[in-house]
């Protein structure tokens, strides 16, 4: 593999400004179904969308707080005003009123394909409806955010923990395995919430309930530091092969949360023990060192269980890595490791004009020629919430970065003008025939 010569830091700035001059605004145009106002749920390598028979809660709010966040950036092209047809969507279609929350999925004809609650969906309304009212200011999504709080503290919890699903009848769907990732998406949803509505106090209330039970049933239980799933009492659950299964990118979105857990308690370094030794163990056993790149499934010692490599643990471990340099042991052996991260990022990835591979095989060849719209959400912030963390550390900003951002959204700007030209050309000569 051949290893990038920029730091970090510098990538991270070029990557940036990628992003926002040119990914995001293409990832709306992909992903945005103009007939149906809302997001298709895939598209292919030519960014045309792909029917999956569904539309998924999950991916609606994912963009929506995507596109939300990058609107607030100069550079970024979308205008605010695209923001409240999704938002708008979202509420119409998924919300149930009489319960304050909203149902799993809508079939392509968006009408309701699974209709009950998924917990760790009602988490993404919350952290999208908190993306959208920041850009808008729109109290709606405020007054709902509070309902599905209210909605998921009240139906989905039980002895140890939430429930996982709930049926329209407010039971319980059976048969499903209990899972720390579903409570860890509901604590990203209410960590950003806090800080945008900081006078309610009860969406800490619900972090800190999160995180406690993170630590009493989640983390290290029965030995295993980190297991994907859970019995109904909250023990560690093997798979069918007799298997317990432990997902690096997951490791790494829990350091990612403890930390902005740490600081909305005002005591930065908090965590900091946990999640150094949640680091050492996806850096020990989920990188690739042969090939390069983050393995998807380990047991709890490191045995490789799935091979493939997913896009999205990437952009978690790099935001991670950033947040664990200052105290980490070996600090120059984490700058290498995200020099490697990156690189493979640039090469293997992401492509100059937007479009990414998904999913990859060990010696990192395309597995798949599809892309999720639930994927967006994953390499926004890993990029931009990395680059905010490297710039606080007091690093100085890349002059060749910034030369290469300046060039890059001159370029797009240029490209934009002559695609206007192009098109007025092709209506004036289609009107004459």
């Amino acid at each position: 593999m051949k290893k990038s010569r920029r730091g970090a830091l510098t990538t991270v700035q070029k990557l940036s400004g990628r992003l926002l001059a040119r990914w995001v605004p293409k990832w709306h145009e992909a992903f945005w179904d103009v007939s149906g106002w809302c997001f298709y749920e895939r598209v292919n390598p030519h960014f045309k969308p792909l029917l999956t028979g569904q539309r998924r809660l999950l991916t609606q709010c994912r963009l929506l707080a995507t596109f939300s966040d990058a609107s607030s950036f100069s550079i970024c092209r979308l205008k605010k005003e695209i923001l409240t047809p999704a938002f708008e969507f979202i509420v119409e279609k998924y919300r149930i009123p009489e319960t304050g929350g909203f149902i799993f999925s809508l079939d392509d004809d968006l009408q309701p394909l699974d209709d009950s609650y998924d917990f760790y969906a009602q988490g993404f309304v919350i952290f999208a409806f908190s993306h959208y009212y920041r850009a808008s200011g729109d109290e709606r999504a405020r007054k709902m955010a509070e309902d599905v709080l209210s909605f998921t503290r009240e139906k989905f919890k039980i002895e140890k923990g939430y429930a996982e699903a709930l049926a329209p009848a407010m039971s319980i769907v059976p048969d499903r395995l209990r899972r720390h990732e579903s409570h860890m998406h509901v604590l990203e949803g209410c960590l950003f919430a806090a800080v945008t509505w900081p006078d309610d106090p009860r969406w800490k209330e619900m972090a800190d309930e999160l995180v406690a039970l993170f630590f009493k049933d989640f983390y290290q239980a029965g030995g295993i530091i980190l297991s994907e799933y859970y019995t109904d009492d909250l023990k560690p659950c093997e798979n069918e092969n007799g298997q317990f299964i432990c997902e690096p990118g997951h490791a790494a979105e829990w350091i990612w949360l403890l930390k902005k857990h740490a600081a909305l308690c005002g005591d930065p370094a908090r965590h900091d023990e946990t999640c150094h030794v949640l680091l050492s163990w996806a850096n020990k056993y989920g990188w690739d060192t042969q090939y390069g790149g983050i393995y998807d499934e380990l047991t709890p010692d490191g045995q490789v269980v799935e091979e493939t490599k997913r896009i999205w643990p990437f952009a978690e471990s790099l935001k991670a890595s950033a947040l664990m340099l200052d105290g980490s042991p070996d600090r120059d052996a984490l700058k290498e490791r995200m020099i490697d991260m990156t690189g493979v990022f640039e090469q293997h990835y992401m492509q100059e004009r937007g479009f990414w591979t998904e999913w990859l095989t060990r010696d990192l060849k395309p597995a798949v020629d599809y892309m999720p719209g639930t994927t967006p959400y994953h390499v926004y912030y890993g990029i931009m919430e990395t680059l905010e963390v490297l710039e606080a550390r007091g690093g100085s900003k890349s002059l060749t970065a910034q030369a290469e951002v300046l060039a890059y959204r001159f370029r797009r700007k240029l490209s934009d003008a002559l695609r206007t030209v192009r098109y007025a050309v092709k209506e004036r000569v289609g009107s004459r025939e």
